[in-house]
This record gives structure tokens, C-alpha cells and sequence, in this order.
């Protein structure tokens, strides 16, 4: 006979399942485009991400945006310290501009363009003057009055310099007629060879005689190598002037000159 049948004790119900309970929200980095490098690839530094906890809704969170970062503040200029600044910048060009006005006039009218011995060597050098002495009319040496005495002719030049120390030169009679200095070269007397002298040296005339005309102040004759009638030169002599020479008669009314033209009285 089969034993009693006895219900099986069942197991306990296992406790009801706890009540879901929600999961804390979770929170997400967000990287703004500043706190990216080259690339896409986030920066290893810069500042820390923003977490920004939203829930479980299906729907995309919110993206916020990291301040910007500026960098240190620049410092404000003093509008004293620009005004001094300023200042000294027209200082300067005012120095700059009074420094080059001062060599200019340094070298036009101070600066002594040449001394009186290299000036006589050159001029003297180029006439082939037998004497020769120059004086300053300006005190840098920009001109000079130069009288150049050969034999009997007597020559003044105008020497003009410039601020390199070169030298030109022309007539001028004036500026030596009022020079003590230079009328002191003057030959005290004139003489019939020194004229004919000169007449050689400077005019490359052959002249053979010459003789002062009487009736005029500064006018000689001099017979030409012919002794004939027809070469009677007539000079006009002039202290400090070029000398001029043309035809005359006056060689047949001069009694020294006659001898020579075979018509002594």
C-alpha cells in the first residue's frame, strides 16, 4: 500500500523584486572648439571640461559652451609717457636738422678752401708769371685777387674757389688797383727791352725795337724784325690789363725807332 500521500512542502516565494529605482544621471564631457587642437584632437591642456548632468529622456542634451580664455590683460599707455615720447622724437629731428645746417655752413663759410701758397704755385705755374701774389678778399678762401707781373706787362686775375678746394679764374683789374699789396709788385719804370720781352714771351712777336710814344700815356711802338714802316706795332699798356697790340705809324715820328728804319734826322 502506498504510502500517504503528503503535499510537498514548496518553497518559499522568493521575495518581490525591488522596486526599479532610477539610475543617478549620468554625466557627459562636453569640448567646446577652443579645447580642440589641429585635427579634432582634444588639447592635453587648457581648461577643465564642463559636465552637464541631464536625464535619461531620449532626447540630446543640451550643448554648453566653455567661457573663452583671454590671455593676460596688455597694459594702457600713459598719456604722459606718449606725450614724452612724442617730444623726444621732434628733438631729435630738430637736432638732426640744426647739425646738418651748421656742416653746411661750416663747409661754404667757414671751412678754408685753400692757403695762399698752393694758390700762387698753381696760378703762377699755369701763366708762367715771373711774379706772383695773391690776396684773400673772402676769410674761408672762397676768392682770391692774384697779380701776376712778368717783364714789363702786369696782369690781375680773379681766383674763385670752391668748397672742395678747386679754383678758377678770371679778369680783374679793379680788386688789384686797391690792393697795397699788389701794386707794391708794379715795375717802377718801364724799359723799352722789358716790353719787347713780354712781347716775345706772351705774344710770340718778333720785335727788334720798341720806344715809348710821347703823346700818349701808356701807348709804345715797336719795330717788327723787317725794320720796315709796315711792321710798326702799336701796344696800349695798362697796369693790371691784358695787352692789346695793333698796326701804327708812330714808329716814323719816333727818332730811336727812326735810326732803325735808316731815317735818322
Amino acid at each position: 500500500m502506498n504510502p500517504p500521500f503528503h503535499e510537498a512542502a514548496q518553497a518559499p516565494e522568493a521575495p518581490p523584486e525591488a522596486a526599479a529605482t532610477p539610475e543617478p544621471p549620468q554625466r557627459r564631457v562636453v569640448v567646446t572648439a577652443e579645447d580642440q587642437g589641429p585635427g579634432g584632437d582634444p588639447r592635453p591642456a587648457g581648461p577643465a571640461p564642463v559636465h552637464v548632468p541631464y536625464a535619461r529622456t531620449g532626447a540630446e542634451p543640451d550643448v554648453v559652451s566653455a567661457p573663452p580664455v583671454r590671455g593676460p590683460r596688455r597694459r594702457t599707455r600713459s598719456p604722459f609717457w606718449a606725450a614724452v615720447r612724442s617730444h623726444l622724437w621732434l628733438v631729435v629731428i630738430v637736432v638732426v636738422l640744426a647739425g646738418a645746417a651748421s656742416t653746411g655752413y661750416w663747409g661754404l663759410r667757414v671751412h678754408q678752401r685753400i692757403g695762399e701758397t698752393p694758390l700762387e704755385r698753381g696760378v703762377g705755374g699755369r701763366e708762367h708769371a715771373n711774379t706772383i701774389k695773391c690776396v684773400e678778399q673772402q676769410s674761408n678762401g672762397a676768392v682770391w685777387a692774384c697779380g701776376l707781373v712778368y717783364r714789363a706787362e702786369s696782369v690781375c686775375l680773379i681766383a674763385n674757389v670752391n668748397p672742395v678746394g678747386d679754383w678758377t679764374t678770371k679778369p680783374g683789374a679793379d680788386l688789384c688797383t686797391h690792393r697795397p699789396e699788389l701794386t707794391a709788385l708794379l715795375p717802377a719804370r718801364l724799359t723799352s727791352s722789358a716790353v719787347a720781352a713780354d712781347l716775345k714771351s706772351q705774344f710770340s712777336l718778333d720785335v727788334s725795337k720798341c720806344a715809348k710814344i710821347p703823346t700818349r700815356k701808356v701807348r709804345w711802338a715797336c719795330l717788327g724784325p723787317s725794320a720796315s714802316s709796315a711792321s710798326c706795332l702799336e701796344v696800349r699798356i695798362v697796369p693790371w690789363t691784358p695787352w692789346k697790340t695793333g698796326p701804327s705809324t708812330a714808329c716814323d715820328h719816333l727818332p730811336v725807332l727812326r735810326k732803325f728804319l735808316g731815317k735818322g734826322a
